[in-house]
């Protein structure tokens, strides 16, 4: 890379308040005036690329992921649909954590703002909780359950009373002869839906303990909390807290008889 040359690259106006240093051999750290959300500048180095002397590569020493693991979880398959999809959308790459872009010298600024761009999308990603994420619960808490929870012999979609199809459970785990009805719960109407079953599953005097996971308990209404209170024997507030205690629970309140 000849520094002179990406220096006078990176002096037009566009590129005001663009500076960099060396951090080590071949490795430039830029400085932009480009920050998150709470301040940090965004972290973008420029190396040589393989692609020859004409190109440029921007990339990131993996600081991105690093910064979006202490708070969020991209190892479940949905999330990291999402995240490819991300990069494939902003032209950017992605190899043992790095993300980068090679781009020809004379557009080293077009190419330094679409990967800054591409970045802040990926350290986004833990707020899309309306939408795109919130949509991806009940698949998170599939694989999981088939993932972590194989000693239990995890059954989806089962409706438990004899000759009924109306009342159904999300998954049925067995440990020590015991049954589990483990519902995952996302908005009021699922959480309605849920209570009404448990009631007739009580009454069909099944033996079974009831678990609620739910994506956000705080969301719901007071009504329906009060519900799922009263009838379920143990909730999750959020999917971590399952993660987090659900195994053991599940050995605790089926000991071996």
């Amino acid at each position: 890379m000849n520094i002179s040359n990406i220096r006078s690259l990176l002096s037009t106006r566009m590129a005001a308040g663009f500076d960099f240093y060396e951090r080590c051999p071949g490795h430039y750290q830029l400085i932009i005036p480009i920050t998150h959300e709470d301040g940090d500048m965004v972290d973008i180095y420029l190396q040589n690329s393989p692609l020859g002397e004409d190109y440029v590569r921007i990339h990131d020493c993996a600081m991105t992921l690093m910064r979006l693991s202490y708070s969020y979880d991209l190892t479940i398959s949905t999330r990291q649909r999402i995240f490819n999809d991300i990069l494939i959308n902003n032209g950017v790459k992605f190899e043992e954590g790095n993300l980068y872009v090679d781009t020809s010298a004379n557009m080293l600024y077009e190419g330094i703002m679409q990967f800054a761009g591409c970045i802040q999308k990926v350290c986004n990603m833990r707020y899309w909780t309306k939408e795109t994420i919130r949509s991806t619960f009940y698949e998170d808490l599939s694989e999981y359950i088939q993932a972590k929870l194989k000693l239990f012999s995890p059954i989806s979609d089962q409706s438990p009373l004899p000759n009924d199809g109306l009342y159904s459970v999300d998954w049925t785990l067995t440990h020590n002869k015991r049954d589990f009805y483990l519902f995952g719960v996302r908005g009021n109407n699922k959480a309605k839906s849920v209570a009404i079953t448990l009631l007739e599953l009580q009454k069909g005097s099944l033996p079974f303990i009831s678990l609620i996971v739910h994506e956000a308990m705080e969301d719901l209404g007071r009504k329906e909390r009060q519900y799922l209170t009263r009838n379920a024997d143990r909730q999750y507030p959020v999917l971590m807290d399952f993660k987090e205690s659900g195994l053991a629970d599940l050995k605790r309140l089926a000991p071996q008889l």
